[in-house]
């Protein structure tokens, strides 16, 4: 079977851009561009691991005996990040306006949707209660009680504007940036075949306008959190680009994963200089803890 190569967001809570390479009767995936995960169909109608493919390296884990299709086609792999192809997407919707408020799911164009889609954003994993915000922490400077962790004020902050009676609608996103209104979840029947603009869609996960400057700054905080993994995406406009950039040179460790699939750099000795430090950084722990794991994912 000829190899695909292609790329999708993993999104609801945001976790990245999976690289995917399709050979045989096997998959595999990667968020880095180094490590692979084999995947494939035990025939029995599960889909199970099946090894770990290093760039570099070669066969880490697994066996030979169905993999003469997928080793190839990493070993000769295009050059990365490979397209990204969930033009389709699932948008909640702000309760007043009826305008996409936070994406909720990314699928290739190809893929039809009968179920009955999610209608709650969701910021990080449920086990992660890392998440700082800069603006939050100056509030609750002044809060009577105990606060509650950012990442619970963030989710509400972002649900409740959808709320009551969450609506969620796909959209099929064409090359200007526009988006065909499709069925969903509460979506009124004149909604559907509905056009909106580029404008009308936000440009990262979630609106960046809000009511209160509070409200802002927290989901300025959210992205700013992200913003090496969302620079992995190719349409952002040179603005947004050039500001997460700057972010992103902030938090070297986390750039350093996924700089093998960033489309373009506006700033390139910026970021050359982040990595360097990412590897001094690196390389200091390993000698203080001789522990060569890199650090945990943050989301």
């Amino acid at each position: 079977m000829y190899p695909r190569y292609y790329a999708q967001r993993r999104v609801n809570p945001y976790r990245g851009v999976v690289q995917i390479v399709e050979a045989g009767d096997v998959t595999a995936t990667s968020l880095d561009g180094l490590t692979w995960h084999l995947r494939a169909d035990d025939g029995y109608g599960w889909v199970r691991p099946t090894g770990i493919w290093v760039a570099g390296e070669g066969l880490r884990a697994g066996h030979a005996a169905n993999l003469d299709d997928i080793l190839p086609a990493l070993e000769t792999h295009p050059g990365l990040p490979f397209p990204i192809v969930d033009t389709q997407e699932l948008w909640l919707l702000d309760k007043a306006s009826g305008l996409p408020l936070a994406l909720l799911a990314c699928d290739r164009p190809s893929v039809k949707h009968g179920e009955r889609p999610e209608g709650e954003w969701h910021p990080f994993v449920p086990s992660f209660t890392g998440f700082h915000s800069p603006s939050l922490s100056e509030h609750d400077l002044s809060a009577p009680h105990t606060p509650p962790p950012h990442r619970d004020v963030l989710a509400r902050q972002v649900n409740q504007a959808a709320r009551p009676n969450a609506a969620a609608q796909w959209f099929q996103r064409d090359l200007e940036g526009g988006g065909s209104g499709g069925t969903g979840l509460r979506i009124p029947p004149e909604w559907v075949g509905r056009h909106l603009p580029r404008e009308a869609f936000p440009e990262l996960l979630v609106r960046e306008f809000w009511n209160t400057r509070l409200e802002k700054s927290v989901i300025a905080d959210y992205h700013a959190w992200l913003a090496p993994m969302l620079l992995c995406w190719p349409r952002l406009s040179t603005a947004t680009r050039a500001r997460l950039e700057i972010l992103a040179c902030d938090k070297p460790q986390a750039l350093a994963r996924i700089h093998r699939l960033l489309p373009v750099m506006l700033d390139a000795p910026r970021i050359q200089t982040a990595l360097v430090a990412a590897r001094l950084e690196q390389a200091v722990g390993q000698a203080t803890t001789g522990d060569g794991n890199p650090e945990q994912d943050w989301n």
